[in-house]
């Protein structure tokens, strides 16, 4: 390994390291030291798995190598080949080496903090001469960035803010630079018009930096500036700048009062987790001057292979590291270890763990349902694009616009209904769902299958549309074959067919994944970049079948039993099925419990249970 490849902080770092060769890790004449370190695992062909530190580097490394710990060890110890150990002077310069190496290396059983891009930042540019602000979804190459804000008129209220206080300029540079008067923006007193020099670039740049101090939660200090300086103009008999200054203070103030969320404390991070089956969200909710200044989520990429309290804990030491702050008064329901605090103070950081009580117990509630609202809207968005991209390369197609997933419902042959739902790059496409009912009922999912996909195509040629990219069958090799042979038969060539079948013990974790050609079967949780989607898919397409086949069957059992009653209307029909919740426990009704269903009276009662008995 070489030392210039890492980002160390301290210029004399590099003599107090010692390197190791890498060994074979489960050599049992391997020897390892009882001092603090990293301790870095590699698989058998040399790539970097996970690196980690610890103050007694054989207690720590041993616990990796025996059975029985936990899902991350077991995992690892499946993979690993080779150990390479950096012994360091103090546990503290095991820490800032272990981050530096996680950042530059990416070590794949390591915790990866991605941060929530989906949610709109607030951008100020900087290498211009009168820098603007926007907004934008992406983090941009030059500049600061504000957010991403959850809350997006919240993120407007800022900016209305800004504009009305610092007046910093909105427009486009190509506007900027053929501006010869001011816009109507300056006439509504929400820029201060650099465009046409009417105020110096000092001057300009000095509200740039009060904006970011109020984006930053900084408001305490940002009034003080204003209340002096509005003093000092008064003081002068410059009462229109005086002025100006005191609607910048009330116009905080009122955003102060609109904000505020807690008066006993001044600077709190609170942090909160919510997780489902496939993805975690961790929300950091920070607050500053006693309202919060700004909501970040993170979602960690190694999830299934931490407990809660081990993604906080390494949340902390990684996100933190980095901080400028140097006391962070920290609010979390997740216990964090003595060692964590001792490690930030010998880097001359403080961490305060604040008790939760009745009166900031609600701040981690707002921390909590931001979590679980940004994993919600996850399942629609983040995910969907990328894995369509994965699912592209990895099934070698060209383009992959639109995916098709059929699949077959029925009970024993009875109201065979077929689903055909519809996912593009952005998430479900449910105008374009479509149902079918299978003309012959018979217990035969083949036939039911090839009936559906002859509709599907013939619809889409009727209608003059164009075929989608791929279908996704739920089923295994038959269904497969079946299709191709009805695709054959329809003289299609230009969809490619995969489908999925559940694995053992009808656990998603063992599915398999058939493709068509070149013919290939694999476990799904090999293709874990795309393993989501089609179980997302095969699902839905699952449930969109189910639901229309009930809704065939209650209308079915409906029109068998009831149509041949007299004065029975389909609104009563319907009204009976729903309160007594199917024909049979219809036929078991007295007098008195049908008498309970609205619209139906003695006469109504009798002629009813003559008819179904």
């Amino acid at each position: 390994m070489d030392i210039k490849d890492i980002l160390i902080q301290g210029d004399q770092m590099e003599s107090q390291l010692k390197f190791t060769s890498k060994k074979e890790v489960f050599n049992k004449k391997i020897e390892l030291p009882e001092d603090s370190g990293i301790y870095q695992f590699y698989d058998v062909h040399e790539k970097l798995l996970y690196v980690g530190k610890a103050k007694n580097l054989k207690n720590r490394v041993s616990s990796y190598l025996n059975k029985g710990t936990n899902k991350k060890a077991s995992l690892l110890r499946n993979q690993i080949r080779y150990l390479e150990l950096i012994i360091t002077k103090t546990e503290s310069d095991a820490l800032i080496l272990e981050q530096s190496l996680i950042r530059k290396k990416k070590p794949p059983f390591n915790v990866q903090f991605r941060d929530d891009k989906s949610y709109p930042m607030i951008h100020i540019s900087s290498n211009k001469e009168f820098p603007e602000i926007y907004v934008s979804r992406k983090k941009q190459k030059e500049g600061v960035s504000f957010g991403p804000y959850a809350n997006v008129n919240a993120m407007r209220k800022n900016i209305e803010i800004i504009q009305k206080v610092f007046q910093l300029r909105n427009c486009k540079d190509v506007n900027f630079r053929n501006r010869s008067r001011p816009c109507i923006e300056h006439q509504i007193g929400k820029c201060s018009a650099p465009c046409v020099g009417l105020i110096s670039e000092t001057e300009y740049r000095e509200n740039v930096e009060e904006a970011k101090d109020f984006l930053d939660g900084k408001n305490k200090s940002i009034l003080e500036s204003f209340y002096k300086k509005m003093d000092d103009y008064s003081i002068r008999q410059d009462y229109e700048r005086a002025k100006l200054y005191r609607d910048k203070i009330n116009a905080i103030r009122d955003t102060q009062k609109n904000q505020s969320i807690l008066t006993l404390y001044e600077d709190i991070d609170v942090i909160a987790i919510s997780s489902d089956s496939f993805s975690t969200c961790l929300s950091l909710v920070q607050i500053r001057d006693g309202w919060i200044s700004a909501t970040k989520n993170f979602f960690p990429e190694t999830k299934n292979m931490f407990t809660n309290e081990d993604l906080i804990e390494k949340f902390i030491t990684s996100y933190y590291f980095e901080s400028s702050e140097k006391e962070i008064n920290l609010l979390t329901n997740y216990k964090i270890s003595i060692e964590t605090i001792k490690n930030f103070k010998e880097i001359d950081k403080t961490i305060n763990f604040l008790k939760t009580n009745n009166k900031n117990k609600f701040l981690l509630e707002i921390a909590k349902s931001q979590s679980s609202d940004r994993l919600k809207r996850k399942d629609f968005y983040d995910w969907i694009a990328p894995a369509f991209e994965n699912l592209k390369k990895r099934l070698d197609l060209k383009s992959l616009d639109k995916i098709e997933a059929f699949d077959i419902s029925h009970i024993s042959g009875s109201n065979v209904t077929a689903s055909c739902i519809v996912f593009s790059d952005k998430g479900p496409e449910k105008k374009e769902y479509r149902s079918m009912n299978i003309k012959a009922d018979k217990n035969d999912d083949y036939f039911a299958l090839a009936e559906a996909i002859s509709r599907r195509i013939s619809s889409l040629k009727k209608r003059s549309l164009p075929f989608p990219s791929l279908f996704l069958i739920d089923g295994g090799k038959g269904q497969l074959n079946k299709v191709r042979k009805e695709l054959e038969n329809k003289n299609v060539k230009t969809i490619k067919l995969i489908s999925v079948s559940k694995g053992e013990n009808r656990k998603e974790k063992y599915d398999k994944l058939h493709i068509d050609s070149p013919k290939k079967e694999i476990e799904l949780e090999e293709w874990k970049d795309i393993s989501r989607l089609i179980q997302f898919m095969r699902n839905e397409s699952h449930r969109f079948a189910i639901t229309k086949h009930k809704a065939r069957r209650t209308k079915t059992l409906i029109s068998s039993d009831l149509d041949q009653i007299p004065l029975i209307g389909e609104s009563l029909k319907k009204e009976l099925i729903r309160h007594f919740g199917g024909i049979k426990r219809l036929k078991d009704a007295g007098i008195n419990d049908l008498k309970k269903v609205e619209g139906v009276g003695i006469k109504k009662a009798v002629l009813i249970q003559k008819h179904l008995n």
